[in-house]
């Protein structure tokens, strides 16, 4: 898909871009139009000059302004009143209206598809039609076609040369536009011209020549209208199976699926049916009916390799969905740029979505679970191979309105997420059928993607190096990821590879038990981190570290600690020491004693057996202090703070170079909330550096265990710790 870059300012290119820069909202009659003849000859100049510009270019995205959202139509164009464009009204949407238009111009493609259209009156006027897929004919109307629009919204488009308002009616929801056959009674009679072919086979030649020149939506369109206006039924088989074929190219594989089945004849031909049938649910996963039509394909045709290795690749996917049987390590080798998203199955069936007691629907799960266990796996259901940032969240909203709108099987799961709050209330008919398409509201699906959408390294375990690139990060949706609630100390720990996101306990998990995960990496003060939640996605905490904080312990108490961090981040200016870096002793005693009055200040009795987060960025320090010292003993000690500080359980005397202990087991506490992230396992390494400094083999090896165990809780699967170092 080329579309994957944000929308350009307005005044980029006044005129086509449909961007308002400062909207007037105001009702009432456009004041001056221009001509026909001036809207083709300045149009005309714009598609020259991008005739003259490089093919292949990528389009950019308008996303949706959420503060100027409105609902799509759920009407069909056969529901509305037809108007003529004289009467259309700037800033109004024309509740109850529809217009009937012939394109009279070729496409300018810019953020939408910019036409020139005239009504059956020779009124003429500018349209954008936006968030089309490639895969449609929509997403640039050749002219001579005719189009449908529901509920137009006509809209001021900046200014022209002259200094005058330019107008358009602006598409912003895809299902708002619907391309009219030439064949349909409710075209007008000026309008119709009558179909530009006249028999269905020479529709289905003009079919197969775009298929040729892989012009595929060109080839939809032209299949479409052989089957219009074919009246011999049997010559319809052989268009179903042609237009299934496109579609099943396009992506688009509701309608490969359904064409497939409409071309069966009752013959042993139909293996062709099935066999695409099979792989359009394939390419939707749903890997149980693709195995239902591959089954029968392979019964009519049995020794055909295609339906076999397809089939194969069928039960590969369902033992994936059915045991969690994963080889991670294979699944990382064959990462790439290029190869983000990975032919698996999702296994999902330790976990089940229930209401949840803390806010709307939660993950719960369905089986004791132990620190380690693999929780949930689950394939993207939509994630584009974008990791620039500035474009990752317009190709994500891009990529989902179209797949939702050339799949909308896909509608169910996806529309039920939350959107967050909207200015109007959403309509039951979301996703549903009409003329043909799925209702799509574009500002509820920027909200629910902004709301439920994931950032995503191409692997967590490359994220985790020194050398990895900064902020390279796509955008994805995973539906069944989605339901789970956020708490500050989560039990489980998500990782990704590629478009895998993988779950993993951090603690014991009880059957029936909520699984919560972290929505973003938790800031120190409760304060601070709240108000990022309440910003971002309208709650406040209730995790067991939030109502310790903000309930149980003072404000007093609050403020203490809220004051000795920021002396302490003010002497270190958040800069953790280097392996050979040398800091002064004055330095270091001056942060050990605000670290021991940072210490005093959280209450035993409240955070006895909890994280205490304002103490973390300090012990890290000094254990990158006194390690920088080779000073092993007092590495040991910070070190062994650091995990306590995370929330894990230590033995009494850990802190000291003689205890014997075994690290592994802090993992395994049941009654502790601790916090795993990559700073845990960079602790048990220097743990384990320190031990080997004084000799101590058998701790050494022990942390490092204990190190490793809990690499592979971020990463997803077991690896080397040397990749720490590369």
């Amino acid at each position: 898909m080329a579309v994957v870059l944000p929308s350009p300012p307005a005044t980029a290119s006044p005129g086509l871009d449909g961007v308002v820069t400062k909207p007037d909202t105001t009702t009432r009659a456009p004041r001056v139009k221009p001509t026909k003849e001036d809207l083709l000859k300045t149009h005309a100049v714009h598609v020259q000059k991008q005739a003259n510009s490089p093919e292949n270019a990528p389009r950019p995205v308008k996303q949706p302004n959420l503060a100027l959202a409105y609902p799509a139509s759920t009407k069909s164009i056969r529901e509305v009143d037809i108007i003529p464009l004289s009467q259309l009204e700037v800033n109004s949407h024309h509740r109850g209206s529809g217009l009937i238009l012939k394109v009279i111009s070729p496409p300018f493609l810019g953020a939408g598809a910019v036409s020139i259209v005239e009504d059956e009156f020779g009124n003429v006027d500018k349209i954008s039609i936006y968030n089309q897929n490639d895969s449609s004919i929509l997403s640039g109307v050749p002219e001579g076609c005719i189009i449908g629009v529901k509920e137009p919204y006509y809209t001021i488009n900046g200014k022209n040369a002259d200094g005058s308002e330019d107008y358009m009616i602006c598409v912003d929801h895809p299902s708002d536009v619907t391309l009219i056959r030439f064949t349909d009674p409710i075209i007008p009679e000026p309008l119709r011209l009558g179909p530009l072919l006249k028999t269905a086979e020479d529709w289905k030649k003009a079919g197969d020549t775009a298929f040729l020149e892989k012009d595929f939506p060109t080839a939809v369109f032209c299949y479409t209208e052989a089957l219009d206006c074919a009246e011999d039924e049997g010559f319809k088989p052989s268009i179903y199976t042609k237009r299934a074929g496109t579609s099943l190219i396009l992506g688009r594989y509701d309608s490969a699926k359904e064409d497939a089945l409409a071309s069966r004849t009752g013959t042993s031909t139909d293996w062709k049916a099935y066999y695409t049938a099979g792989r359009a649910c394939y390419g939707l996963c749903n890997y149980s009916e693709s195995k239902e039509y591959l089954s029968k394909a392979l019964e009519l045709n049995p020794t055909n390799p295609a339906i076999k290795k397809e089939y194969e690749r069928c039960l590969a996917r369902l033992h994936e969905e059915e045991t969690g049987d994963y080889d991670f390590e294979a699944i990382y080798k064959s990462l790439s740029p290029k190869n983000v998203h990975l032919d698996l199955g999702s296994f999902t069936r330790n976990t089940e979505v229930k209401a949840s007691p803390l806010h709307g629907r939660g993950l719960f799960a369905t089986k004791d679970l132990a620190p380690g266990d693999l929780v949930f796996a689950e394939k993207a259901t939509l994630m584009p191979n974008q990791y620039e940032p500035m474009r990752a969240s317009a190709a994500l909203y891009a990529l989902t309105v179209r797949q939702l709108l050339d799949n909308p099987s896909l509608c169910k799961s996806v529309l039920q997420l939350y959107p967050g709050e909207m200015t109007y209330e959403r309509n039951p008919l979301e996703g549903t059928l009409v003329d043909g398409v799925p209702v799509l509201d574009v500002f509820v699906i920027e909200g629910l993607r902004n709301k439920n959408c994931f950032s995503v390294p191409l692997s967590t375990l490359e994220d985790t190096r020194p050398t990895a690139q900064e902020g390279r990060q796509a955008k994805g949706l995973w539906v069944h990821a989605s339901n789970l609630n956020h708490a500050c100390v989560p039990n489980t720990l998500r990782s990704f590879l590629g478009d895998m996101l993988i779950s993993r306990a951090t603690r014991h998990i009880k059957a029936g038990e909520e699984i919560f995960q972290q929505y973003v990496p938790v800031k120190s003060l409760p304060d601070v981190r709240n108000g990022v939640y309440k910003d971002g996605w309208g709650f406040e905490c209730s995790c067991t570290l939030c109502v310790a904080e903000l309930k149980q312990s003072s404000e007093a108490s609050r403020e203490k600690r809220k004051d000795l961090l920021a002396q302490v981040e003010k002497i270190l200016n958040k800069k953790t020491p280097r392996a050979k870096t040398i800091i002064p002793d004055a330095t270091i005693r001056s942060v050990d004693k605000l670290m021991k009055q940072l210490e005093e200040a959280h209450e035993p009795e409240i955070y006895g057996r909890l994280p205490r987060l304002t103490l973390i960025y300090g012990s890290n320090w000094l254990v990158g202090a006194y390690r920088g010292k080779k000073n092993y003993s007092k590495t040991i000690r910070h070190a062994v703070k650091v995990l306590r500080n995370f929330g894990f359980e230590m033995p009494q005397g850990a802190e000291s170079q003689d205890k014997v202990w075994d690290p592994r087991q802090m993992f395994f506490s049941e009654e502790w909330h601790s916090l795993m992230t990559i700073h845990v396992v960079v602790a048990l390494r220097r743990l384990a550096e320190a031990y080997n400094g004084l000799g101590k083999k058998e701790m050494a090896e022990r942390s490092v265990e204990a190190a490793e165990f809990g690499y592979m809780l971020v990463t997803g699967f077991k690896n080397d710790l040397s990749n720490l170092d590369r």
